[in-house]
């Protein structure tokens, strides 16, 4: 990224051009000065006091050409780059004022020695600024960003103590209220009279449950901001089992066909079961067969292992394509935090998830994660990773 600051003929991201440009000029005038004295037959081009004055000056020419382009990948503001000019600009001044001034104390004795004399000035005072101001400035960035990490970081310790209390609320009061409301609906339905009863008994159950639910992914979310993360193997073939289990259990009568090989490891974490069982209610819950039927098939590879989940229900409307794994603002009926959630977290693991098609027959997900072996070392080398979701 560049920064302007006007738009006359200097122009703060056109500055590393500028002085590439200059030293350029500088280069062309010692070639055309050594071509004048030598086609001149001026004796001053072979005396050593020249020769030094031209081996000093090449290598600071070539300095300055190195700078412009150092400023070109020098991720300067352009205060940064104003700076530079006017270091570049007051190293020149003021080493050729004292040279000036040298020059009218000890006078040379020939207008070549002069000449040579100035350009020798100036090249020399303007790779001095030019050296100065690279570094002033590479110190200030660096300053900048270091007060910036320290602003990031008492930042994102607020946020984790905001988080943490953010959790706690709701794993003590609204999860705990929450239950509480269940308790009590179950008991009004064992000793509802009516039908009409036990039907309102039946939404206040459904609706307390499904509100442990949202609370239950919350809490999830918010731990997966809170901190880092070391991800290691984890046998997603056990994981993912468990889950089917839970859900034949939950669900009622469906038809499951799986195809898990044994020992599939993947680099995840505790959270990875939250994956798939979210994929798997979610699969249940949206489909209105007589018999919700679920294939899952696991793929092993080298690099990836990949989980696809297949159901049988009426498929994802056109209108939800596009926010499928978005955050919304109500989960009543739509496929809600759960698929958020799903995303989140594979992300976090390095990994993808997408719906790969839908439609009247059923939808299918699948998951690719990253593989891993089920030795120690592959946690040890495992990367720290967090995640900012909020």
């Amino acid at each position: 990224m560049r920064w302007s600051t006007g738009t006359g003929l200097f122009v703060a991201d056109r500055v590393p051009r500028y002085v590439i440009g200059f030293a350029i000029a500088l280069l062309i005038g010692l070639i055309g000065e050594i071509t004048v004295y030598t086609a001149s037959g001026t004796e001053f081009v072979t005396s050593g006091q020249f020769l030094v004055g031209v081996v000093t000056t090449v290598p600071a020419i070539g300095g300055i050409a190195y700078g412009g382009q150092w400023l070109r990948n020098a991720d300067f503001s352009a205060d940064r780059y104003s700076r530079v000019v006017r270091w570049v600009v007051g190293g020149l001044v003021v080493f050729l004022l004292i040279n000036l001034a040298l020059i009218a104390t000890m006078p040379p004795e020939s207008w070549a020695e002069v000449v040579s004399w100035i350009r020798w000035a100036v090249v020399l005072g303007a790779a001095t600024g030019l050296l100065i101001g690279c570094l002033e400035g590479k110190a200030i960035e660096r300053t900048l960003e270091a007060e910036r990490a320290s602003l990031r970081a008492t930042h994102l310790e607020e946020q984790r103590e905001y988080l943490d209390y953010l959790n706690s609320i709701l794993r003590h009061e609204v999860l705990n209220t929450a239950t509480v409301v269940n308790g009590y609906a179950s008991l009004l339905y064992e000793e509802a009279s009516t039908d009409q009863q036990r039907r309102w008994a039946e939404i206040v159950i459904d609706e307390s449950e499904e509100m442990s639910t949202v609370i239950d992914d919350v809490r999830i979310l918010l731990r997966s901001v809170d901190g880092e993360w070391r991800l290691e193997p984890v046998d997603a073939s056990q994981v993912l089992t468990n889950e089917v289990r839970k859900l034949e259990h939950k669900s009622g009568p469906i038809d499951v066909e799986t195809s898990i090989p044994d020992d599939v490891f993947v680099r995840a974490d505790e959270l990875l079961a939250r994956v798939f069982g979210n994929l798997l209610s979610n699969a249940v819950e949206h489909n209105d067969a007589e018999t919700p039927r679920i294939e899952i098939t696991v793929e092993p590879g080298p690099e990836t292992v990949r989980f696809e989940i297949a159901d049988n229900g009426p498929g994802i409307p056109d209108a939800k394509l596009e926010s499928l794994f978005d955050r919304t603002e109500s989960h009543g009926s739509t496929h809600g935090l759960g698929l958020y959630l799903v995303h989140q977290l594979v992300s976090r693991y390095g990994g993808s998830v997408e719906l790969v098609d839908t439609g009247p027959e059923g939808s299918r997900f699948a998951v690719e994660l990253p593989a891993a072996s089920s030795a120690r070392h592959d946690a040890e080398d495992a990367p720290t990773t967090a995640l900012v979701l909020l």
